[in-house]
């Protein structure tokens, strides 16, 4: 089966399902707006369903209510349902930024609208996009691939050296990647802008590539259109190169895994996303600190890299200054957040992994470079692998050899 094969069957699969999902929210919306429609002729209270996406019970939303919040609530509710169905009906795509400027005054914030988005989807158990709302586009995408819209209109990614925004799944027709032979989603817009400029993409010791960035945590278009390729494009690697630090291990595994908030959402993970670092061992050995398998002594203390149990998270006290070994000013201390965020990575990994029957050897790494991070109190930039700063010497070795 050829590149374009795969991924016809990929998008079409997808264009079917959302087409059926897509049907009956029109005709769950319709039966709410009934219900609504009975009530006011029966001079009953007005509802509305509501599910928690944190407990997952579902609460009615009421019309008259005993507080101002409630009826704000109902009121947006009930705005947004009623774009949500036009949008559908109309074959549109609307984004939550349209809503929220339907009526800022109502709606107060736009974080308010992008959680009741949320919400909907979640009630009625689907995929956000399947409801035709979409967020504004952030992320970017650089490299030799040609992406045909369903609309006939064509994206030449290799066009823009600063990258191109990455469309919604569902505008995509087709996609060529050409003769890529990796893919790396970046944490960082800076370090991205930086490669695209150079065209890394064209120019790396492992030959073609594609780059990506969802500018820090990434937004479901980029989690989408990332889990195309992964699934479209199986023979081709997909890295990560994020900080090392406790925030850049966490935006990877929301690209690898998801995130709770969002977890109802679909295609939106990439299982075969690898860590291409800067890990632990990288950035020791770029500062004459390289630590040793087994027990590691720095200083007064001593690491042991074998994963622990859920009864014995090493989480010493913050003791081990930065070194000033390397000449480039990218290392730090971790932040209380840091370690807190640390904290609570290693006891959710540590809790996934002893409910698998299988060792996870890729999540017990993370284990271990959590670990690493609170016993060294130490964070680091991408760039601390890389004197000069724009890291294609190191990206050439790691891409190469594929030791990460």
């Amino acid at each position: 089966m050829s590149e374009q094969q795969d991924y016809n069957t990929v998008a079409n699969a997808r264009d079917a399902t959302q087409d059926t999902q897509g049907r009956t929210v029109i005709s769950k919306i319709e039966s709410i707006l009934e219900d609504i429609i009975d009530a006011l002729s029966e001079n009953r209270i007005l509802t509305i369903p509501l599910r928690s996406r944190r407990s997952g019970n579902e609460n009615l939303i009421r019309f008259p209510a005993n507080t101002g919040a409630e009826v704000k609530r109902f009121t947006c509710l009930l705005q947004i349902l009623h774009m949500c169905h036009e949008a559908l009906v109309s074959g549109h795509v609307i984004t939550k930024r349209n809503i929220y400027y339907q009526n800022p005054d109502l709606f107060g914030n736009q974080p308010y609208v992008d959680n009741l988005v949320d919400d909907v989807a979640f009630t009625f158990g689907v995929g956000r996009d399947v409801l035709n709302i979409v967020a504004a586009y952030k992320g970017l995408v650089a490299g030799n691939i040609t992406i045909r819209l369903k609309s006939n209109s064509v994206l030449d990614c290799s066009s823009d050296h600063n990258g191109i925004l990455i469309p919604h799944a569902e505008t995509i027709h087709q996609i060529d990647i050409g003769e890529a032979k990796w893919v790396m989603v970046i944490e960082k817009e800076a370090t991205f802008r930086g490669l695209a400029a150079s065209r890394y993409y064209e120019t790396s010791a492992a030959g073609a590539g594609l780059l990506i960035t969802g500018k820090g945590y990434p937004d479901l278009v980029t989690r989408q259109f990332l889990h195309l390729l992964d699934s479209a494009f199986p023979q081709v690697p997909i890295h990560a190169l994020v900080d090392f630090d406790p925030s850049g291990i966490d935006i990877m595994l929301t690209y690898k895994h998801g995130s709770r908030s969002l977890s109802h959402e679909e295609n939106i993970t990439t299982p075969r996303l690898s860590w291409l670092g800067p890990k632990g061992c990288h950035i020791l050995g770029h500062t004459n600190q390289r630590p040793s398998v087994g027990n590691h002594s720095q200083t007064h203390q001593s690491f042991d890299f074998t994963p622990p149990s859920n009864r014995e998270m090493l989480i010493p006290p913050p003791s081990v200054p930065v070194s000033s070994a390397n000449p480039v000013q990218v290392l730090s201390n971790l932040t209380a957040f840091d370690r807190r965020k640390a904290t609570n990575l290693l006891s959710r990994l540590i809790k996934e992994n002893n409910e698998m029957t299988d060792t996870n050897m890729a999540e017990n790494g993370l284990v271990c470079e959590l670990q690493l991070m609170l016993m060294l109190n130490l964070k680091a930039e991408i760039q601390a692998v890389d004197d000069a700063g724009d890291l294609t010497g190191w990206l050439d070795e790691k891409l190469s050899d594929g030791q990460y």
